[in-house]
């Protein structure tokens, strides 16, 4: 049963990210405006659940879903931001110990910032994280 159950254990914890950033601008995530910071972005399991907290300034965790993305380079850990105009989203997390990484589906907001944005594509912002 103990192999079993460590057996079963090991890709879900393979499936896991966790890193640490210091975002230098407010940026939206779940819906919500997050003050510049340092925090500490995780996803977990197959479902990829995102939770993005920051307690020294007392923000509890956020949480999103997110969907698999690959084709990044190993070796480089990283938060990717749409922004614009002054509006920032969290758009991907990448670890940068496999290939892959998570995307944050665009939110309401943010369609609706693309949608009346004079620019065709959002400028891509990218802040190096920590595992």
């Amino acid at each position: 049963m103990a192999a079993l159950a460590i057996v079963l254990a090991a890709p879900v914890s393979a499936q896991t990210l966790a890193l640490r950033a210091s975002v230098p601008f407010d940026f939206v995530v779940g819906g919500r405006i997050v003050p510049a910071g340092d925090y500490v972005v995780s996803t977990s399991g197959d479902l990829g659940v995102l939770q993005v907290w920051n307690e020294a300034k007392g923000i509890v965790p956020i949480v999103a879903l997110t969907n698999a993305v690959y084709g990044q380079r190993d070796g480089e850990a990283f938060l990717t931001f749409h922004r614009y105009g002054g509006d920032y989203f969290l758009a991907a997390i990448w670890d940068g110990a496999v290939s892959g990484g998570r995307s944050i589906p665009m939110s309401r907001t943010e369609r609706e910032k693309a949608t009346s944005a004079l620019m065709a594509k959002p400028d891509v912002v990218m802040v190096l994280a920590r595992r």
